[in-house]
């Protein structure tokens, strides 16, 4: 149960802003024409990586608006002998960008389901994610544009006519450095969702031979949701000298709690094989003791009202018995097959204990018999 891999930078779509900006740049230094081409080009580029080379096959609808923006600007400078004025030109584009990212903006749920539609044998949650991504640069941009432009009404009612400096840094400084704030701005949310992704603890869904299907956040699933889900749930039954060791269930369980139950229960993580399940609960219940080897013994299948579980259920022989002396037992004791046969049936036991018992006396007889022999 391998773990996905977290948002990389292919999900900052912001990063469709780079033709735009390189091309603003370029414009004060080869002129108006050659920098528009290299923007489209550059634009032309990218997408084409976007679309042919990209693992996780993302729309970066950004960066395909900014190289159309791009061609229209070009094919507008091509037929207007003059053009748009170089100093204009940053201006321009900053608008030429926002209005059509805001008529996206306020579009978004039709654009997405449509897009979704259109797509067929593709991952998508990453199809999802990736447009998603794209509207997180698609908001930065429009709080930095409007915060630009509250600066420009604010400048010409308090204090036009303006200087020529300042002029200069409204209307040509402020729009490359929107793009690249966005661009920042936007990674950093990235980082910061990874980092939150981290911490976030998910449980696979499972189908009935324990392939992953999906995952779930385990907050929602300790609290009883998704019941119609299957998780995978590790019960490690300790024994010693032909006896069971039980103790009561947690007042946080969601299932039984209270009851008398083998003591080391815990659904597995998503991302996390079988043998790391083990190691953690043993680490948890049994700390310090690295001489202990659960063995695998069967995987069923339970589920009531409640909970819907793959059991994968192991067993350890435990040889020092003070190891069950420990505080986190609670009413923890060994049991003779024939007190939990007396107490079966009677609300004692929880009820997957129950369903185990039969199977786990087995064992227990054969191995009597041939310890006798």
């Amino acid at each position: 149960m391998r773990r996905k891999g977290i948002l990389s930078w292919e999900f900052n779509m912001s990063l469709g802003f780079i033709p735009v900006l390189i091309s603003i740049l370029l414009c004060e230094w080869v002129g108006r024409a050659i920098a528009i081409i290299a923007g489209i080009v550059l634009g032309l580029l990218l997408s084409y990586y976007y679309l042919r080379y990209s693992k996780r096959s993302l729309p970066n609808i950004i960066l395909y608006l900014s190289t159309a923006i791009l061609i229209l600007i070009g094919i507008a400078d091509l037929i207007f002998s003059e053009g748009i004025p170089t100093i204009a030109y940053p201006m321009t584009l900053e608008l030429s960008i926002l209005i059509p990212v805001l008529v996206l903006f306020l579009h978004k749920r039709r654009f997405i389901n449509a897009y979704l539609n259109r797509s067929r044998g593709v991952d998508k949650t990453r199809l999802t994610q990736g447009i998603e991504s794209s509207f997180v640069g698609v908001n930065i941009l429009l709080l930095f544009g409007l915060l630009h432009f509250i600066i420009i009404g604010v400048s010409l009612l308090f204090f036009s006519p303006l200087g020529r400096n300042w002029h200069t840094v409204l209307y040509q400084v402020f729009p490359p450095i929107i793009f690249v704030l966005t661009i920042i701005v936007n990674q950093f949310s990235l980082q910061y969702f990874n980092k939150i992704a981290k911490q976030t603890e998910y449980f696979p869904i499972v189908n009935p031979k324990g392939g992953v299907t999906g995952k779930t956040l385990a907050s929602e699933v300790l609290e009883g949701m998704h019941k119609e889900d299957l998780y995978p749930v590790i019960r490690i039954a300790v024994l010693h000298d032909g006896m069971l060791f039980l103790c009561e269930r947690s007042q946080n369980f969601l299932l039984d709690k209270g009851k008398m139950d083998i003591p080391c229960e815990s659904y597995l993580k998503f991302g996390e094989t079988l043998e790391g399940g083990c190691s953690r609960l043993l680490e948890k219940y049994f700390p310090g003791a690295t001489d202990l080897t659960p063995t695998f013994s069967i995987t069923y299948r339970f589920q009531n009202e409640i909970t819907n579980r793959l059991i994968y259920l192991f067993l350890l022989d435990v040889e020092d018995d003070s190891l069950l002396t420990n505080q986190r037992f609670v009413g923890g004791k060994l049991w003779q097959l024939q007190q939990i046969e007396q107490n079966i049936g009677q609300n004692f036991f929880s009820e997957c204990f129950e369903n185990e018992f039969d199977y786990l006396k087995d064992i227990i007889d054969i191995r009597e018999i041939y310890k006798e022999s």
